[in-house]
């Protein structure tokens, strides 16, 4: 790609901004004129955030965790990164800055405004706040005795390695600068676990708490908090409070459950927090139900020592509401699914066909999704060739994630990907759009439209797996179906699209490209209304509901595959290029795009 630099009139990008700071102030400014998304925090993991996501689903777009899940362990700003993150301020480096800015920008619509979700945060919870200081805020609560009893329930605290995360972020506090001094709050004294959960939860509701104090010149930033235990006793009252906040109108009664059912033969419903409930119950031992309160408490005491009374003062008011609960001993239950086991054994899919979707139609339709298994041959083979994953904490296939957590694709110790066990033929998620396209382009095919997915989803009759029925991907191989059928035209996951709501365009190329998710996953609905909706998400972007379908029409053959040691030289020449440009982002994107669907195309060429 030429270095020269690009500019026009309304933008100057012979200096392009390159602290994260910077790049939040250019894109707010790029959409000056439309809603800053909301902002929702939680104080901690399990405060039961999905019935806010159900009840706004309808009137925003929703943006799950888009920085503690997707950034990589080593960017500046992760959540996870053991050095702590880094001042907004400091420069990012080309992919990030890059990353960042479409990122953010994606979190910008015209006409409706956009939610986005996180929680958990730590010591980043400051500097992601500061990216969006426009944004209305809103802080969800839970009960510390609430918050002990979902993870019990779930074996959390050890599922998902919180001894670990509690030993990382007492030793980085006290090899930092800046936040030594909260290293008071866990003292390395390896805690049990319903010790260590009291303390993290005090933690993450501190770090919010100042960080919306120190926010706006140390005036205080304006937030609407809501109450897990609220919204259970009196829904219609918290209802009617958020509908206010944000001058929508909202109905007074409860969103529609529609998860996991119980009846479902291994619904893992770790992720599917939005039941209706009309009591409070913690289901604990009497000596968790004792200490985790008791440490929450006792860290809030020694949090005097680190910030202002005031802060201190504002989590003791989150926090309330323990005796709200009737603490009952756990009720037995079942082993939860492993390993493929939630939907079924897994049958591995034949050869993939291509075959119509709909009658007289000239696009030819892959018969299974994408499946992990495949992903994970793609992702080896394009390490063999240079061009790894993840760069400078920027993941560019496919979103790495604990079995956990919900990722199925795994980087073993040895460099080599691998599905977790008894998930290589559920369908690939966590995939970005780049990771999409380069396998369609791998494979001598490309991505559906999204006309083209309508179509076909208008001419199917059955939904197999959505809206939460089994709490997690099926396999691709449906169940009543032949090899030779087309298997989740509708449902499992949604897919990536080739086009996006920008393709075409020849102005405003400062903006970054999105391409559009159609269809139905397992945890959306899948209406018609549903389906058809407009989404759409930035090249780097993806979701635990998203994967890939392929296609093939008369101008698309198989020999027209491009070689993973060729698609690795595009893309590695497109990354490189980043760092550092004076090109618009938009600009930039298209020379992406053109690079993995042109089989000729270098990544230096644009489509303008």
């Amino acid at each position: 790609m030429s270095t020269q630099t690009w500019s026009d009139t309304d933008q100057d990008w012979e200096d392009p901004a390159r602290s994260a700071v910077d790049i939040a102030e250019h894109v707010a400014a790029l959409f000056e004129a439309q809603a800053a998304p909301l902002l929702t925090l939680g104080t901690f993991e399990r405060v039961g955030s999905n019935w806010v996501s159900d009840t706004l689903r309808p009137h925003l777009p929703q943006h799950n965790e888009p920085f503690r899940q997707q950034l990589g362990g080593h960017h500046p700003l992760s959540p996870n990164n053991r050095r702590l993150p880094g001042p907004a301020d400091a420069d990012l480096p080309g992919l990030p800055a890059h990353h960042l800015a479409c990122a953010l920008a994606d979190l910008y619509d015209p006409g409706r405004r956009h939610m986005v979700k996180e929680t958990n945060l730590w010591f980043a919870t400051g500097a992601v706040a500061n990216l969006l200081p426009n944004s209305p805020l809103l802080v969800l609560s839970r009960a510390p005795l609430g918050i002990a009893s979902s993870f019990a329930r779930g074996n959390l605290f050890e599922r998902w390695h919180y001894a670990s995360r509690y030993e990382m972020l007492s030793g980085a506090a006290r090899k930092s600068a800046q936040w030594a001094p909260w290293a008071e709050l866990l003292p390395e004294d390896e805690p049990e676990p319903a010790v260590a959960l009291g303390r993290l939860i005090a933690l993450n509701s501190l770090l919010l708490a100042h960080a919306i104090r120190k926010d706006v010149g140390g005036i205080g930033r304006p937030y609407a908090h809501l109450a897990y235990e609220r919204h259970v006793l009196a829904p219609e009252a918290v209802r009617a409070k958020l509908a206010d906040y944000l001058d929508i109108p909202l109905s007074t009664q409860p969103a529609p459950a529609g998860r996991a059912q119980a009846g479902a033969r291994g619904a893992d419903i770790t992720f599917a927090t939005g039941q209706q409930k009309s009591e409070l119950v913690a289901e604990l031992d009497a000596r968790t139900a004792a200490l985790v309160p008791h440490h929450v408490a006792e860290t809030l005491a020694r949090a005097g020592n680190v910030v202002e009374r005031q802060v201190v003062n504002t989590v003791r008011h989150w926090l309330t509401g323990d005796e709200l609960y009737e603490v009952r001993e756990p009720a037995a239950s079942a082993p939860r699914p492993r390993g493929g086991t939630a939907q079924g054994q897994e049958r591995r899919p034949g050869p993939a066909t291509y075959r119509p979707a709909v009658e007289g139609s000239t696009v030819a339709w892959r018969t299974h999704l994408v499946s992990n298994e495949e992903m994970a041959e793609l992702l080896n083979i394009l390490s063999e060739a240079g061009m790894d994953n993840g760069r400078d904490g920027v993941n560019l296939f496919v979103i790495p994630m604990r079995m956990q957590r919900g990722g199925r694709l795994h980087r073993d110790p040895d460099g080599r990907w691998r599905p977790t066990p008894g998930y290589e033929h559920h369908p690939a998620y966590w995939v970005t759009w780049l990771g999409a396209a380069a396998l369609a382009a791998w494979h001598g095919a490309r991505l559906p439209t999204r006309a083209e997915v309508l179509e076909a989803a208008a001419a199917s009759t059955a939904v197999y797996n959505s809206d939460y029925r089994f709490g997690d991907a099926s396999p691709v191989v449906e169940p009543g179906r032949e090899p030779g059928d087309i298997h989740h035209l509708v449902g499992n996951v949604q897919v990536w699209c080739q086009d996006g709501p920008d393709s075409g365009e020849t102005a405003g190329l400062e903006l970054p490209l999105r391409r559009h998710l159609v269809g139905a996953a397992w945890n959306t609905p899948a209406t018609r209304e549903a389906v058809a909706e407009d989404r759409s998400r930035f090249l780097l972007g993806a979701s635990r509901g998203v994967g890939v379908r392929l296609v093939r029409d008369p101008s698309i053959r198989a020999a027209d595959e491009i070689g993973a040691w060729e698609l690795a030289a595009r893309v590695g020449e497109w990354v490189n290029s980043l760092d550092p440009t004076g090109f618009p982002l938009g600009y930039l994107d298209r020379a992406l795009v053109t690079a993995l669907t042109s089989p000729e195309a270098g990544a230096g060429e644009s489509e303008e």
